[in-house]
């Protein structure tokens, strides 16, 4: 199974994606992690979409702004994590979504909970992979998070990325960065890399690793979170290294009216990993949703 390439024009910049499915399945709007691309779904939806008892899906997997193949925002305009969410919106006007799914892996899970609390009329369910919500911060940190972040905004010009001399050596730094196979970080550096006169160096945009000007109070997140209307299914990776935040998850879910908790094994990238449960467990919740 082969993805189709499709480009998605906002008024401000073109967003890459990769399409799954038949044009007339039910719409899924996909959304992987902080820098990672839409190849972080490449395994797990041909397990998915694979499977004859569910319903014909349309998945449309993006590479966020500054992502995979998707333009960059101008030099200096930064990268808030809230501008996302009325520019997902704008790419399911684009493809002529009135109401669709949301699938989402770690900041991608973030996103969709936020366009789930924000246009409930619009979302059906929301499948969320290791994450429920966006990070959150003190109030009384608010002042040193906005400083440090114009101090980094300061010295991008700085900083240079990283070159490679060949393709094993770029997928060598990344496998040293979190717990990921081998398998699951060549499918992401396949779409995240870029030639240069050099060799390879990475096609994110160098911004996106600026600290935040601002981050939700835990309080605001919540009050998201408890918007949340439709159907959502969350799964937790059982070895995840960072347990606050497992146990924030845990916390947040909570709040939600209906859903769904799966824990299964693997570490933050499962269903790169071992995309069959995954894709099992998607599809057991999908066929009693749909």
């Amino acid at each position: 199974m082969t993805p189709e390439e499709i480009n998605i024009p906002l008024p401000h910049l073109t967003l890459a994606a990769q399409a799954w499915g038949p044009a007339d399945g039910f719409p899924v709007l996909a959304f992987h992690g902080w820098l990672d691309n839409a190849a972080t779904f490449e395994r797990v939806l041909p397990a998915l979409l694979a499977r004859p008892e569910l319903p014909r899906l349309r998945v449309v997997a993006l590479d966020l702004p500054g992502h995979g193949y998707s333009d960059h925002r101008p030099p200096g305009i930064p990268y808030h994590f809230v501008d996302m969410v009325p520019e997902m919106l704008q790419v399911a006007d684009q493809l002529g979504w009135e109401r669709f799914m949301l699938l989402g892996h770690s900041m991608g899970a973030a996103l969709a909970t936020l366009i789930a609390a924000v246009a409930p009329e619009r979302i059906t369910h929301a499948l969320l992979i290791d994450g429920l919500g966006p990070i959150s911060a003190k109030q009384e940190d608010a002042c040193t998070t906005l400083k440090t972040s114009i101090r980094q905004e300061a010295r991008l010009g700085e900083k240079q990325k990283p070159v490679y001399a060949t393709l094993e050596e770029a997928v060598q730094a990344r496998l040293g960065v979190g717990g990921i196979s081998e398998q699951a970080v060549r499918s992401l550096v396949s779409r995240g890399v870029q030639r240069c006169q050099e060799g390879y160096t990475w096609r994110a945009d160098s911004a996106l690793r600026v600290k935040s000007r601002h981050y939700f109070s835990e309080e605001q997140v919540r009050a998201f979170v408890k918007a949340i209307e439709c159907p959502v299914l969350a799964l937790e990776a059982a070895q995840t290294t960072l347990e606050y935040w497992r146990d924030l998850i845990r916390d947040r879910s909570q709040l939600v009216r209906n859903i769904e908790y799966v824990v299964l094994p693997g570490q933050h990238h499962l269903h790169l990993d071992d995309p069959e449960p995954v894709a099992a467990t998607l599809a057991a919740f999908l066929n009693q949703h749909l």
